[in-house]
C-alpha cells in the first residue's frame, strides 16, 4: 500500500478558495497543480496521496463547506475541523 500524507491547516478557513490556497501551500516539490476548483481539488489530493486534512481554524460558509465535503468523502479524504 502507498504511503499516505496527512495534511494540518493552521489557517483561518473561510471559504473554498481559502482551502485550496492552503492545499497551494502543502503542495511541496510536487508536480500536481494547485486545485483552482472542486474536480482540480479531488486530483490534487488523489495524486498527492493525502488521505486525512486537519483544519485547526474552521469557519467556512455552508455552501462550500458541503461542496467540499462532497469531493472529500467522494474520494475517500477525512476531514477533521
Amino acid at each position: 500500500m502507498p504511503n499516505k500524507r496527512r495534511v494540518l491547516i493552521t489557517d483561518c478557513v473561510h471559504n473554498r478558495e481559502d482551502f485550496f490556497h492552503a492545499m497551494d501551500k502543502v503542495r511541496c516539490d510536487s508536480d500536481v497543480p494547485s486545485p483552482r476548483n472542486l474536480d482540480a481539488l479531488a486530483d490534487f489530493l488523489v495524486d498527492a496521496g493525502i488521505d486525512r486534512i486537519t483544519c485547526a481554524n474552521w469557519a467556512m460558509n455552508e455552501a462550500d463547506a458541503t461542496a467540499i465535503n462532497a469531493v472529500l468523502s467522494d474520494i475517500g479524504v477525512k476531514l477533521f475541523r
